[in-house]
């Protein structure tokens, strides 16, 4: 864990008076390996810190230009120090665990008493919480992101001052743009979302940015179970429990589509009264809408809201027997990437709701069948060095003598499905069945 004194030893050793700062120097107290260096010089001269170290450049774009480089294998980052000293550059940041600086030598700068709150798992901002809230009505989601990130509190004089905030300044939070919303919320769902969620909940953030979900909590589910705190249980409480069980697995499951599955899980029960109605096609088409506009507002990617509506509308396949056969039909249609997705939301839903053992065992069986399927797929790419088949268009047109036509595209998925069902596992065996079933 000191290769980051190195670097920070060589930025001094040109002349420039350096500190780590920020969430390095958080991460180092709190015993964690920085997965990237950032320090702020005591110069403008970025490009006498980049000569010293001799694998840095800088990047000139944007307000603040910064040094950016890696050594020893550790990406790095520097900034020209704001305000004058290190002090007036540590008051100019939000939070008190991210206002810590440390010299080459092991000294700290902690004018907030950072060190104090990381020990006590406390979050408190550096200054005035009204001043600092009314100048970014935001710094509230950012607090609440950090604390679910890090498991912390929020310390109880700011949890106080942002409770008084948003009760007399709540068309302030209102006015704030969507897009920024849309960023902040992401941003904090990346890691925890289930427990930045309960965050929002707890401070009555949701009827501003997710009005849906908040009148979740009116329609109860049809069960005799209650909540964490003895009301009924409620279609609000399954998106959570949801929320929950796919927090639990982001850290032990390769889950692609991140940010798509994370916020299927948010959207998972919008605009539906019971837990079924959410298959219903004419449901669908109505809540589809409402979460494109939703995410159309925050400035989600396109590509990110249709995998959202893919995963919702397609989960609910997985509770049903599905064999191999289908399965190539899917990976064909929708890509492999989609169906395992839609496959591992499955499970987390079912896991969630308690769903019977029958349904366990029939995704059990169907993680089964799709990974036979995904093995042969990958077994072609493992012989043909990357290449997705045995055989190319182009190949194809070769041994059967015809041109390109529509009947080539034909002949491609038709041997892609053989491939997947196992009935093709070899460029031999690929030319043979061509051969046979042009």
């Amino acid at each position: 864990m000191r290769d980051y004194m190195n670097i920070l030893k060589a930025v001094e050793d040109s002349g420039v008076r350096a500190w780590l700062v920020g969430d390095t120097v958080r991460m180092i107290e709190m015993g964690i390996q920085p997965h990237i260096i950032t320090m702020a010089l005591d110069t403008d001269d970025l490009f006498k810190a980049a000569h010293a170290i001799g694998t840095g450049t800088v990047d000139a774009r944007g307000p603040f230009p910064a040094l950016r480089g890696e050594m020893n294998g550790m990406p790095f980052r520097g900034f020209s120090l704001q305000g004058g000293s290190i002090e007036s550059d540590l008051a100019r940041r939000d939070f008190s665990i991210e206002a810590i600086a440390m010299r080459s030598d092991g000294g700290i700068v902690d004018p907030f008493g950072g060190i104090f709150d990381i020990r006590n798992k406390v979050l408190r901002l550096t200054g005035d919480d009204i001043e600092l809230i009314h100048k970014d009505p935001l710094r509230i989601i950012r607090m609440l992101r950090l604390a679910a990130e890090l498991e912390m509190d929020i310390f109880w004089k700011t949890d106080t001052d942002i409770r008084k905030f948003l009760e007399t300044n709540a068309n302030e939070m209102k006015d704030m743009p969507l897009e920024r919303w849309g960023r902040e919320i992401i941003n904090g769902m990346k890691r925890r979302p289930w427990r930045f969620i309960r965050f929002c909940d707890s401070y009555n953030l949701l009827p501003l940015f997710l009005k849906d979900l908040d009148d979740l909590k009116k329609v109860p589910d049809g069960s005799n179970k209650v909540n964490e705190y003895g009301r009924p249980y409620t279609l609000f409480d399954h998106v959570l429990d949801t929320l929950h069980v796919i927090e639990s697995r982001l850290d032990t499951h390769k889950i692609m589509q991140r940010d798509a599955f994370i916020l299927a899980g948010l959207f998972s029960r919008i605009n539906t009264k019971t837990l079924e109605e959410i298959h219903d096609p004419d449901v669908r088409k109505v809540t589809d809408r409402l979460i494109i506009d939703y995410l159309t507002k925050w400035n989600i990617p396109s590509e990110t809201i249709n995998e959202v509506i893919s995963i919702i509308g397609s989960y609910g396949e997985f509770y049903k027997p599905i064999s191999e056969e289908q399965f190539c039909k899917y990976i064909i249609e929708y890509d492999a990437i989609a169906v395992e997705v839609a496959r591992e939301f499955a499970a987390c839903i079912a896991i969630a709701e308690n769903r019977p053992e029958e349904t366990l065992e029939i995704l059990r069986d169907n993680r089964w069948n799709l990974a036979q399927v995904l093995r042969r797929f990958d077994n072609v790419e493992k012989q043909m060095e990357g290449a997705e088949r045995y055989l190319t268009g182009r190949e194809i047109m070769n041994l059967l003598s015809i041109g390109p036509s529509k009947r080539v595209g034909e002949l491609l998925e038709a041997l892609d499905f053989a491939v997947g069902t196992g009935k093709v596992g070899s460029r031999a065996a690929a030319e043979k069945w061509l051969l046979k079933n042009a």
